[in-house]
């Protein structure tokens, strides 16, 4: 097997879900990989580089934002002569090469990018897997309703496309910090939890509705800033934004919740609940899209369109063990499967 470089465009970014699926999979990949076998390819200024023994990792390149990737990683590329892996849902479009596909959000909600960025984001997105879909190297995809949309929408063999999951172990690595239920005066298991943008495709606003619903019941929201366009929603007096906080004070939140919540109308994976489910919170959860597939008997399920439910009744229905789901998931499992990927490729 020649040498395959990864793209690293994305540790120059603010940490998403991406980065950490592509962080983590690294790390357990460095653990199997022989030196040499792979590089990971990073412009100059990125600052979430992970640390890697037996993955080369190679600074490459000044050339800022996306254009790092369209003009530095494709030089590096002719430069050495390497095949490419791509983590980051693109890949340089005049060298193209393999790459995961999380979802085809892009293509089936256009809606999802309603500003300029958004807008340009959805074209280019659907540019690159247009692309992809003509070409022959392998795809991966992170579920199978994932690998079935790329089929139906894109006609790709079904032969091209590898599914490797995502997974929870991460969170043991975190310690915990209780200041969080400090500053916003929580109690333990008197607060419902989300994490999630707000995004119109993470369907914060569902909560949001229900919080309205039920003015007695405190709703935590984590990840992104108050709806203030909507006043209805910034003032709700039970509704309180953290912004941006750390993982021990995401996970201190999850182990301290009454329910986990995500109602989210599209994902490829959703790796949320699983976090949550590993500190043994309770999860409402989303019937859309992938979710089922991933999380199976172990959630509690709403329509994401429908705010019409009683919270304490849903939660009273019984659900499978966490167990089920969260011993089918391992970042150990998917970067064996990502090895064995790209040494017969």
């Amino acid at each position: 097997m020649s040498k395959i470089a990864f793209n690293g465009f994305l540790f120059s970014q603010r940490q998403t879900g991406t980065m950490r699926y592509t962080r983590e999979i690294l790390t357990e990949l460095d653990k199997i990989a022989a030196e040499g076998e792979f590089c990971l390819v990073a412009p100059v200024y990125a600052e979430h580089v992970p640390e890697l023994k037996n993955i080369e990792i190679i600074r490459f390149g000044k050339t800022k934002g996306s254009l790092w990737e369209q003009l530095d990683f494709p030089r590096f590329l002719r430069k050495t002569g390497l095949e490419q892996f791509n983590f980051n849902n693109t890949f340089p479009i005049f060298k193209p090469g393999m790459l995961i596909i999380y979802d085809i959000a892009y293509k089936l909600h256009p809606e999802f990018g309603t500003s300029l960025h958004g807008k340009i984001s959805n074209i280019y997105h659907r540019v690159v897997f247009s692309i992809a879909a003509k070409k022959k190297f392998p795809i991966v995809t992170d579920s199978f309703f994932s690998k079935y949309q790329l089929i139906d929408f894109y006609h790709i063999n079904p032969g091209r496309i590898t599914v490797i999951g995502s997974a929870w172990q991460h969170f043991n690595k975190f310690g915990t910090d209780r200041s969080i239920l400090d500053k916003y005066d929580l109690e333990p298991g008197r607060y419902y939890f989300t994490l999630a943008s707000l995004s119109i495709m993470k369907n914060t606003k569902w909560v949001l509705e229900v919080a309205k619903r039920y003015p007695g019941k405190t709703f935590v929201l984590t990840g992104g800033k108050a709806p203030v366009d909507n006043e209805d929603y910034a003032t709700l007096p039970n509704v309180i934004y953290t912004g941006y906080i750390t993982d021990e004070q995401i996970k201190t939140l999850m182990q301290n919740c009454k329910a986990f919540i995500y109602p989210s109308i599209y994902d490829g994976f959703g790796l949320p609940p699983l976090e949550a489910l590993s500190q043994g919170a309770k999860v409402i959860c989303s019937n859309a899209a992938c979710l089922p597939e991933v999380y199976r008997g172990t959630v509690h399920y709403i329509d994401p369109y429908d705010t019409d439910v009683d919270l304490d009744e849903l939660l009273s229905q019984p659900v499978e063990p966490p167990e089920t789901v969260l011993d089918k998931y391992s970042w150990e499992k998917s970067a064996r499967q990502l090895y064995a990927l790209l040494k017969t490729s």
